[in-house]
């Protein structure tokens, strides 16, 4: 059978050396010398990852006779002239299982093409083909799931397939090992949910309600931008959890303990957790994926890609996502309340608010988002969280005069089909251009400054109102003392900017070991604090060296937010409220 220009063959024969073995065909090298890379980053996820990092070996040939192969920085190789189609041959190394990279064991196989496909300089618009081999015998159980386009494979899907150039083949994720499928259809569409690792969940269960959140979605944007599409769920422990959105599918990684089991009863908070992450990505098939910053519109995958929208492109969907599960059904009114109070507690207790606007934050995804540390809390504010919070109150303002943040969707919607990509600076124009309001407070005061989103005002008038619960609800050590215990205890995780434990001169990792001269605890210090103590003798360890503090505790105003109906609501209200969440 005829290969395209560029071809790629992946083999995994030894799959417990965590090792994938590649070639890379290229029928026509330039004539110079052919220069080849891997991406540094892949869209979707805002960090340099330097995937070449994980090629183990690396050589070319062409016509049987070696070539010459100099690498000239760290992700980028050239080849020294041939007259003959030449091939690249190289191992990556495979042990990751976040959903941006790959993995390889014995029990399973995953990959993402900008982890294995080297990049033909020159001839990234080409056609390209790629032929996964089955890795034997031993593994005859194993089949592939990928929307990645077949051209002839086997019934467990292994052979060749293709794609329309290096872009698209890289936003192609490949699922590969004993997988479990159910298949459903979504307004016409057909979808599938697959997934790997061990685990009992109740697949006809989670389909019947993913259908109702796609269809939630395509009803939204009136079409469906894809022929099908696939969820990859790897089912994993109870630390791992996270999506990355592609065109037409999303690798995900969650608890399987947040899984449904058939005939058992399940925990529906972390359930809707779930549905809420697949809510997130399948809501980025349209914005992201197709609707996006002209920043990502032919993005280089060698360096950043720098946009002051994220908050847009991320906060928005995260706004949606979990609105979405209210709107279909699937979450009720008082769930959603619940979710938005953590989100809204979550936010004021991060002292970083008043430090990095949300414009900031999103410029400065590169180097902050993805590399948290112990005064991340002090300094940054994500903009997935303040941009969801940004764009409810964008939405509550909107409605109040007649019109909502959906008719803004539907704006970039169209947009996008019409050709067109987000400018930089260009959301308020637009929400203006849509719905006749400028919002001018919100943009500067909000994403471009750093105040927090009227939401207590706004909320009221929907008949919600925002109140702090009584102080045996609160995390004490967080609202006295002004630290966060990491999950080892007394271990110091935070401490924020300006509080009790700051002025005693703790800082993150140091250990607590007692107080008063009694052995210290978690549950210990919150009860000594809810005695009211003016002030606590701490003994603790830095590093190796043992010291000793006093610390007065004082309020730090971080109690979780409530969020109720008002008692006294008028029809006003009532209504705002239902044609806003879509109930009746």
């Amino acid at each position: 059978m005829k290969q395209h220009k560029i071809h790629y063959d992946v083999r995994f024969e030894t799959p417990q050396s965590h090792l994938f073995e590649l070639e890379c065909h290229i029928a026509h090298p330039a004539a110079e010398g052919q220069r080849l890379s891997l991406p540094a980053w892949l869209p979707g996820s805002y960090l340099i990852r330097d995937f070449a990092r994980h090629i183990v070996g690396i050589s070319a040939s062409s016509h049987g006779q070696d070539i010459r192969l100099q690498k000239i920085d760290k992700n980028t190789w050239i080849a020294a002239p041939c007259k003959h189609p030449l091939v690249i041959r190289y191992q990556v190394y495979a042990y990751d299982l976040s959903v941006r990279t790959a993995y390889l064991d014995h029990t399973r196989a995953y990959f993402n093409g900008s982890s294995l496909f080297l990049q033909v300089a020159g001839q990234e618009q080409e056609p390209c083909s790629v032929e996964i081999h089955h890795p034997g015998k031993a593994y005859a159980g194993w089949s592939i799931a990928t929307t990645l386009p077949a051209r002839k494979t086997d019934t467990n899907g292994f052979g060749l397939y293709e794609a329309s150039d290096y872009q698209a083949l890289i936003d192609y994720p490949v699922e590969i090992g004993d997988l479990a499928i159910a298949e459903f259809k979504a307004m016409g569409v057909a979808h599938r949910l697959v997934v790997s690792g061990r685990h009992e969940a109740d697949l006809k269960t989670i389909s019947r309600d993913l259908k109702k959140i796609c269809e939630r979605h395509i009803r939204f944007f009136g079409e469906a931008p894809f022929k099908r599409y696939d969820f990859l769920l790897y089912a994993a422990a109870d630390n791992q959890y996270g999506g990355l959105e592609h065109r037409d599918s999303t690798s995900l990684i969650c608890p399987r303990s947040w899984l449904p089991v058939k005939h058992e009863q399940h925990d529906r908070q972390q359930y809707q957790d779930f549905l809420g992450l697949c809510s997130h990505e399948y809501f980025h098939a349209w914005h992201v994926k197709r609707i996006r910053p002209a920043a990502f519109a032919n993005p280089d995958l060698g360096r950043e890609s720098y946009t002051r929208l994220l908050w847009v492109f991320e906060g928005f969907t995260a706004y949606y996502d979990t609105l979405a599960l209210v709107r279909s059904g699937l979450m009720s009114e008082q769930e959603y309340l619940a979710a938005l109070s953590k989100d809204i507690t979550r936010y004021l207790r991060t002292p970083g608010r008043r430090v990095q606007a949300l414009e900031e934050s999103s410029f400065d995804a590169w180097i902050k988002l993805y590399k948290p540390d112990e005064n991340t809390p002090n300094s940054q504010i994500s903009y997935y969280l303040k941009g969801s919070l940004v764009a409810l109150a964008m939405d509550l303002s909107l409605r109040l005069k007649g019109h909502s943040l959906d008719e803004v969707m539907l704006a970039l919607w169209k947009g996008f089909k019409q050709g067109m990509f987000v400018a930089e600076g260009s959301m308020q124009g637009l929400i203006q251009e849509t719905c006749g309001e400028k919002l001018t407070a919100l943009f500067r005061d909000c994403v471009q400054g750093c105040e927090d989103p009227p939401l207590e005002k706004l909320l009221l008038k929907f008949g919600i109102r925002l109140t702090g619960p009584s102080l045996s609800d609160a995390d004490l050590v967080r609202q006295w003392l002004g630290m966060q215990l990491a999950s080892d205890d007394t271990r110091i995780s935070h401490v924020l900017s300006g509080s009790a434990a700051e002025l005693a001169g703790l800082a993150a990792g140091d250990i607590i070991i007692a107080h008063d001269n009694l052995k210290a605890s978690a549950n210990s210090l919150q009860r000594i604090l809810k005695r009211g103590r003016q002030q606590i003798s701490l003994h603790f360890f830095r590093r190796d060296e043992l010291m000793v503090t006093a610390i007065k505790p004082h309020d730090h105003a971080l109690a979780n937010i409530t969020l109720a109906l008002v008692d006294k609501r008028n029809a006003q209200q009532d209504q705002l409220r239902q044609d806003w969440l879509g109930i009746n």
